[in-house]
């Protein structure tokens, strides 16, 4: 077994995790990255490249991009996440063209009031592009900015556990895909950089496929705080058919243009003004309706783009999107008269983003002492609701927070000969290799995750979700007795083993978490409480382990 040690451990090769190394190996710090994926790849890889970028025009600036963050997070926002996520997120744009990557400009070469455009949910026009090529574009500039930086990059490595010297988190064990070794990382702090947990969902989300929640069950197995689980966004526009394409992203609310209206399934405008919306709103919209029965065949609702056709502000938005590629999909998936706006698009809310995460201060710490984490990793900047294209910008503004205070504690720590626990862990690891079980770990996989979709899904009810637990368990149970081949290099059952558990541990978060909070707010539609209830809910849920238990704590909104 190889051991590395370092001074700084980033596990995730998002745009979260690779600035957060960057910086720290600018700040001086011996910098491990290890990512479950190819660098670069990930959710960062398949975003369309959209970021907020506060104060372009005059009309805009910190404070009303702040009100906009609180209105939306519906007031449970950490405010002092939320305040530097306003404060610098046009610095973003700076961090990011460092890196390679280059945002559209007008004629004059700058990144004025012409190539900006209003998202679902902002108050201003903030929100600016990368040229074609979106989120691959970004994933290129990542991993050529990591090339040229001083850090030691292993992909294709999953990370299994954290292990703890003391009470403080000092390493991590780690199995690489590509070969089936497994490794000890040392390191003096990390950071966990790993994204959501949107394949809790599949088929219905529009996440990567490695997006499965790992960080969270990193954290939570070390004791460390989560916050807000249950808010889970579902972005209202995915596709219902075909099953190949199902969950796969078309647009936002603002997709919908000036024009653009939902239909049930008897031809009845359910939603106007969809444009103005947020996600949180029409998602909850339209959940509502298809409760009621008012879903299509393939289960959705119909978007009607058609009446933007006869206005020339409609015709231009959807030449500029046409333009930009963003209605491909649509065409491959509907056809050319859904691509041209001529008939309604059969859609459905998918599985988007994770609002709650980890627990952190404004340095991006955890309550346990050498664990960072940021992206969406962390919690608490989003409160009950994210506004459309400020994730972007917040993976390079809390990475480079995340990466330059984790660099600097680690010049006050000294890395432990041994890790205790590191050589079970290690054995533990080892043996999943070549087990004879009753089920694969894909099966179960599919088991959680239609649980998760049918029982704790947009609209939720305590029975359903009390269900849920009780099916979670009996996975967890049955995830004990798994079948798992004994080949070595690229052993696909062993990665989706290792999910799994993560899977669980994160998906049993979500779940006490929603059941906890009885109201509807933000994401989080509760059908047994569908009111707004500030007197006793404006707070936030933080999970944690304590003595091998889950705990849940309900507490006052930070800032």
């Amino acid at each position: 077994m190889d051991i590395y040690k370092c001074e700084v451990l980033c596990i995730g090769g998002g745009g979260g995790g690779v600035t957060a190394a960057i910086t720290a190996a600018k700040c001086g710090a011996d910098v491990i990255l290890v990512s479950k994926e190819p660098l670069g790849y990930g959710d960062t890889r398949i975003s369309m490249g959209l970021m907020s970028c506060p104060g372009i025009v005059k009309e805009d600036g910190v404070n009303v991009f702040l009100q906009d963050l609180l209105k939306s997070g519906e007031e449970i926002n950490d405010k002092k996440l939320a305040r530097i996520m306003a404060e610098k997120a046009s610095d973003a744009v700076g961090v990011m063209e460092n890196f390679g990557h280059l945002f559209n400009r007008d004629k004059k070469g700058i990144i004025s009031s012409e190539v900006t455009y209003f998202s679902g949910g902002h108050s201003q026009p903030r929100t600016i592009e990368c040229p074609p090529g979106g989120g691959i574009a970004i994933g290129n500039s990542l991993r050529a900015a990591a090339a040229r930086s001083d850090i030691r990059v292993y992909e294709e490595v999953a990370v299994t556990k954290l292990l703890c010297n003391n009470g403080r988190v000092a390493g991590a064990v780690c199995y690489n895909i590509i070969t089936g070794e497994i490794s000890l990382i040392c390191a003096k702090t990390t950071i966990i950089a790993t994204g959501g947990a949107g394949w809790l969902y599949y088929p219905h989300t529009d996440c990567a496929a490695g997006v499965t929640g790992d960080g969270y069950a990193l954290a939570y197995e070390v004791e460390a705080e989560l916050i807000d689980m249950e808010q889970v966004q579902f972005i209202p526009f995915g596709l219902t058919y075909p099953p190949s394409m199902v969950g796969i992203y078309v647009g936002e609310p603002s997709l919908a243009a000036p024009a653009g209206v939902l239909r049930n399934n008897k031809g009845e405008v359910i939603l106007e003004d969809v444009c103005k919306m947020n996600r949180a709103e029409v998602s909850k919209a339209m959940a509502l309706e298809i409760k009621r029965g008012g879903g299509t065949e393939n289960g959705g609702l119909l978007l009607d783009l058609t009446p933007n056709l006869s206005l020339e502000e409609g015709k231009r938005l959807w030449k500029a999107r046409k333009n930009r590629g963003q209605l491909d999909i649509v065409r491959f998936a509907y056809g050319n008269k859904a691509f041209n706006w001529e008939e309604p698009w059969d859609v459905l809310p998918t599985a988007h983003y994770f609002m709650g995460g980890i627990k952190v201060d404004v340095f991006g710490r955890s309550n346990i002492p050498g664990l960072y984490a940021t992206g969406q990793a962390m919690g608490g900047i989003h409160g009950a609701n994210r506004l459309g294209s400020v994730s972007l910008a917040e993976l390079f503004v809390f990475g480079v927070i995340a990466g330059d205070a984790a660099a600097k504690e680690s010049k006050d720590v000294e890395l432990p000969d041994l890790i205790p626990g590191s050589k079970e862990a290690v054995a533990e690891l080892a043996q999943l290799r070549g087990q004879k079980g009753h089920h694969t770990p894909i099966q179960l996989h599919r088991r959680l995750q239609k649980v998760m979709w049918e029982k704790v899904g947009i609209a939720r009810e305590e029975k359903e979700m009390r269900q849920a637990l009780t099916d979670i368990e009996e996975i967890k149970i049955a995830s004990e007795s798994i079948n798992i081949p004994t080949q070595t290099s690229y052993n696909q059952e062993v990665l989706h083993a290792i999910e799994l558990r993560h899977m669980i541990v994160s998906a049993k978060l979500v779940t006490e978490a929603a059941v906890i909070r009885q109201e509807t707010r933000g994401a989080h539609l509760r059908l047994d409480f569908p009111e707004k209830d500030d007197i006793n809910w404006k707070k936030n849920i933080v999970l944690f382990k304590e003595k091998g238990e889950l705990k849940i704590r309900v507490e006052a909104v930070n800032g």
